[in-house]
Parts: structure tokens; C-alpha cells; sequence
């Protein structure tokens, strides 16, 4: 594995409190929707009729898959659950926390007090740089919730959080691999679906379910870290996971 940080520093992040994180979204509310911008139509289509056409028959379709989309989007899309677990190897601390829910503002006020409460522990992510931590902090600003801490998503380092897809490709894209790809080989345990799942749940109102696939993602992660790192993981069936609702 390389070594971006020299042994002594490796040493201290693996024995302070980690904090491994994963988050969940789904496509932005109907205000939100309405407001889009327009989808225009080709430049090949020339006439009325082949507009009035195309608009009867593909725009629907258009729309709405842009709508699903908009849960990739911070600009538009909602975090519906984070899951995070907070362990310290050497004071044999392991603690799991879901939060999910549609108040999404409440979601993230409490998320950012988490954070506080626990002294802003070392954060492991998988594409948590090129996603999730991003996605948190622009939602965060634009329903105005204050972080109590700036996240540093400088790249090329682990100093400030430990991105696996990143270090795993040498921080270049045409080696990233899916989540589900490393566990399996790495030997850890596999995640029993995917992230386009969610938007199904989230539209049969399996709220509780989005919740619970997170922290699978999160335990998943947790193990790949584990492994990477030469750590004994403990087992997921052996922690207790505290489910909080926001709705």
C-alpha cells in the first residue's frame, strides 16, 4: 500500500477516533422540480410538427429522468440518510448511527453536532471526496446550516480524511472500481444492492430500509478500510446500530 504520510502519522490516524461515513439521496422536492430549467429540443428537429412531436412523446421521458438524476445533483437533490460508525481500535470504542428522514435541514444540524460531540474524528469515506463530503457541505449551505467544521477536500493526501477508491487507484479515475468491486476482492463482506435501488425504496416509502442499505455501505466500507490497513474488523453482527428518524 503506499505511503503518503510517513509511519508515525499512519500509526496515530489508525489508533484515534475514525468516523466512516456514507450518505443517501433522493431527487429534489416538486417546488424544486418546477423550477428546472427547460430541456430544449434538438437542433435536427426543424419544424413544428417534429417539435410538437418529440415534445408529446420524449419529453415526459426526458423529464423525468432528469428529475431521478437531480439526486446525483447537490444543486437540486436531498440527502435522505447518513450513516456513520465511529470506532477507535485501541479504547475498543465502536458505535453505529443512522439518520434519515425527509427534514433534511434537521438531518444535517444534527449531523454537524455528531461531529462536534465526538472532536471531528478522522473521516474514511469511499468516493467520499468526489461525493458525499461535498454533497454535504452544499446542502449544508444552501438550507443554511452552519458546519462546525470546514471540510478539507484537498486530494492527494490522507491527512485530512482517508478516501479508499481514491488511494486504492492511485488517485487516477481510470482505475476506480465500485465499492461493491473492492469488497469482493478483498474478501469482505459484499453490499446486497445499489445505490439505484434507493430511489425505488424512497418511492415505496421503504424508509427505514434506505436506512438500514446505508449502513451496510458503511460496515462494507469500514472492512475494506480495515483491510487495507492490516486491522482486525469487528464483526457488523456484533454492533448495535442507533436508527434516529427526521420526519
Amino acid at each position: 500500500m503506499p505511503s503518503l504520510d510517513g509511519q508515525a502519522t499512519w500509526e496515530i490516524k489508525i489508533f484515534m477516533l475514525n468516523l466512516v461515513l456514507d450518505i443517501e439521496t433522493i431527487p429534489c422536492d416538486e417546488e424544486t422540480r418546477k423550477n428546472l430549467p427547460e430541456i430544449s429540443p434538438p437542433a435536427r428537429l426543424k419544424t413544428e410538427k417534429q417539435i410538437s412531436e418529440w415534445k408529446k412523446k420524449l419529453l415526459p421521458k426526458l423529464e423525468e429522468e432528469r428529475f431521478i438524476l437531480t439526486a446525483l445533483n447537490p444543486n437540486y437533490g436531498r440527502i435522505f440518510c447518513i450513516g456513520m460508525f465511529l470506532f477507535d481500535t485501541e479504547k475498543d470504542i465502536y458505535q453505529a448511527l443512522s439518520l434519515y428522514g425527509n427534514q433534511e435541514k434537521e438531518l444535517l444540524k444534527e449531523f454537524w453536532q455528531k461531529l462536534k460531540e465526538n472532536n471531528y474524528p478522522y473521516v474514511i469515506t469511499y468516493n467520499g471526496l468526489g461525493f458525499d463530503l461535498p454533497f454535504i457541505w452544499k446542502r449544508s449551505v444552501i438550507l443554511d446550516v452552519q458546519g462546525t467544521k470546514e471540510f478539507n477536500l484537498r486530494r492527494y493526501t490522507t491527512d485530512y480524511n482517508y478516501d479508499i477508491m481514491a488511494v486504492w487507484s492511485n488517485w487516477d479515475q481510470r482505475n476506480f472500481i465500485k465499492l461493491n468491486e473492492l469488497s469482493k476482492i478483498l474478501g469482505v463482506e459484499s453490499k446486497s444492492g445499489s445505490g439505484a435501488e434507493v430511489h425505488g425504496m424512497w418511492q415505496k416509502s421503504e424508509y427505514k430500509e434506505i436506512a438500514e442499505y446505508c449502513m451496510q455501505d458503511v460496515f462494507v466500507t469500514y472492512q475494506c478500510f480495515c483491510r487495507l490497513s492490516f486491522l482486525t474488523a469487528i464483526e457488523h453482527s456484533k454492533i448495535d446500530i442507533e436508527y434516529k428518524e427526521f420526519f
